[in-house]
Formats: structure tokens, C-alpha cells, sequence
């Protein structure tokens, strides 16, 4: 465990806080790993997953882990330092067996971007922005493109991209990045709201949800029709044992 992020489980809600204010919430492998770990087999009376952040921002992009320049490394050695271990928990963000919710605030620039739109719910502040600034730096920012191109469309990707533009939460609603906007002081209770909301709700019907979240964008109509009815009638019969 990392101090800076704090994991707490209550009530059916685990709630997972990144805790460096004063760095912007700038991930760290550390952080990544932390998370990961508490998502990938959350307790089993855990119903929904509260991401939040301390501070005026909510991430403001990923902490440095390039090799001092000089290092003499291979491609292969430069994937497994910075790439594979960010796919890997975006990896596990996307498939966290219960919803996540992101409560957005201030900026969420690069990977900020990537939690933000691998939750199943983001709620943000009206005065939050948005900005993918990989490129001013000669970076590719296929990582986090990899994180947001199954929930955006390919003009809205390119253009965040390409442009480095830095959209509003309005914008961010529009492109598909977040699923809603409360004033700037609501957003706290209404992050809660939706948590206890869910909190209340059993672990199979939940859980069901998140699987079909999970598994239909991919599948053909025959496969969608019949998971859902597996998933519906298997969360169903729980009510009845």
C-alpha cells in the first residue's frame, strides 16, 4: 500500500482516494498498482467502486518513469518499463467486476482523461476541463488512446489528440468522456448519492450489469440476446435460493 492512495471498503462501497494534492494527482506505478490490486477481486460485499481525488485536480496526467537520457535500453525493455504496466491497469479499471464511479474535479489531463472515461459513471463539476497535452511534449499518447477508443468517436479522439484542445465539461458530455455535470458544489453529494445508491443494491445484480457492460459492445447481436438473458435470469435466481 502506497500513502498516496487510500482504500477504504463501508457499507458496500470501496473508495479509493488519489492522494498527492500538491502533484496534481499525478499517477505513480505505485498508485497503478495499488488500485489495481483493490479492483481486480474487490470483497465480495463490495456493490460499487468510489474514485475521487484530494485537491483542486482530479489527475493531471501520469509521473514521470522515462530512463535518465543516455540509458541505452530496448524497445522491448522500454514497453515492459512504461507501456505494459498502464495498459495493465487500464486493464483493470475497465473490467472491475462492479461499477466504478469517478467524482471529476479541476483538471484531468492525459491519463486523468483515461480514469475518467474508463468509469462507468463519471460525475463532474461544471467548471472541469479536460485536455489531452501528450503531443506539446513529442509524446504519443496511444496509452491513454487506448483507454478512450471504445468511448469516444474517432473524430472526437482525434481531435483531443491532434489538437491538444482543453474542453469543458460541457464538451467532455458531448464527446462521451463523462456521463454528467452538477455545479461545482454539488458534486460531492452527488457522487455519494450515486454510490449509497448502488450500495443498496445485491452483489448479483450488480455484478450482472457490469458483465454486460463489459462483454456487449463486443459481441454480435446472438451473443448479446443470449447474455443477457444468462446474466438476468443467474442474478434473478439469487432472490430465490
Amino acid at each position: 500500500m502506497t500513502e498516496d492512495v487510500i482504500i477504504t471498503q463501508q457499507d458496500g462501497i470501496l473508495r479509493i482516494v488519489l492522494n498527492r494534492p500538491d502533484e496534481g494527482n499525478a499517477l505513480t506505478p505505485a498508485m497503478a498498482a495499488a488500485i489495481a490490486a483493490a479492483i481486480t477481486r474487490p470483497a465480495a460485499e463490495t456493490r460499487v467502486i468510489l474514485l475521487t481525488t484530494g485537491g483542486r485536480d482530479f489527475c493531471t496526467g501520469r509521473a514521470a518513469v522515462m530512463p535518465k537520457p543516455g540509458t541505452k535500453m530496448t524497445a522491448n525493455d522500454l514497453r515492459a518499463l512504461i507501456s505494459d504496466p498502464v495498459l495493465e491497469f487500464y486493464d483493470a479499471l475497465r473490467n472491475a467486476p462492479v461499477p466504478v464511479i469517478a467524482r471529476v474535479q479541476g483538471k484531468a489531463a492525459g491519463v486523468g482523461c483515461a480514469l475518467v472515461a474508463l468509469a462507468d459513471v463519471a460525475v463532474a463539476g461544471e467548471s472541469t476541463v479536460f485536455v489531452v497535452p501528450e503531443m506539446n511534449h513529442d509524446i504519443a499518447p496511444t496509452l491513454v488512446m487506448d483507454a478512450l477508443a471504445d468511448r469516444l468517436p474517432r473524430a472526437a479522439l482525434a481531435r483531443l489528440v491532434l489538437t491538444r484542445d482543453t474542453v469543458t465539461a460541457t464538451e467532455a458530455l458531448a464527446m462521451g468522456v463523462i456521463g454528467k455535470i452538477v455545479p461545482d458544489a454539488q458534486l460531492e453529494a452527488e457522487a455519494e448519492q450515486l454510490a449509497a445508491r448502488l450500495a443498496v443494491n445485491s452483489a448479483a445484480t450488480v455484478r450482472a450489469i457490469k458483465a454486460f457492460l463489459i462483454r456487449a459492445p463486443e459481441s454480435s447481436y446472438a451473443t448479446r440476446r443470449e447474455l443477457a438473458a444468462l446474466l438476468n435470469s443467474t442474478a434473478t435466481a439469487e432472490k430465490f435460493r
